[in-house]
């Protein structure tokens, strides 16, 4: 019987041998468990605040598009009135053709004849 008890005694220890294996073991899994999820939100608020970084930055250059895009049409009126100028239209032309005022198109050529002026 002293045997058997010393054998149980054993086997005893060896079981705790094992749990406090495995309780370290677990400890140590916890830990890098928490340690990859504090790992994880930094990266996850570093990807967020990119995020936002880009979407402002898309915000902003789609808002210089649509004001390029709304100075264009104008711009491309008064290229086209410039060239009709140097061809030789009239006030009464620029205003029909390109929707300028009549100051702007009088303007417009007498911008020409002062730099054809100038160009001899």
């Amino acid at each position: 019987m002293t045997t058997q008890l010393s054998g149980l005694e054993v086997l005893i220890n060896d079981l705790q041998q094992e749990i406090f294996k495995t309780t370290d073991s677990v400890d140590k899994y916890q830990q890098q468990t928490k340690d990859w999820q504090v790992e994880q939100e930094q990266v996850s608020g570093q990807l967020t605040h990119r995020t936002n970084t880009l979407k402002e930055s898309i915000k902003s250059l789609q808002d210089e598009f649509s004001n390029f895009q709304h100075q264009q049409p104008e711009d491309k009126l008064y290229s086209r009135a410039q060239k009709m100028v140097q061809l030789g239209a009239d006030v009464d032309e620029l205003m029909t053709e390109c929707q300028l005022p009549k100051i702007e198109a009088e303007m417009l050529i007498a911008m020409h004849k002062r730099n054809s002026k100038s160009s001899n």
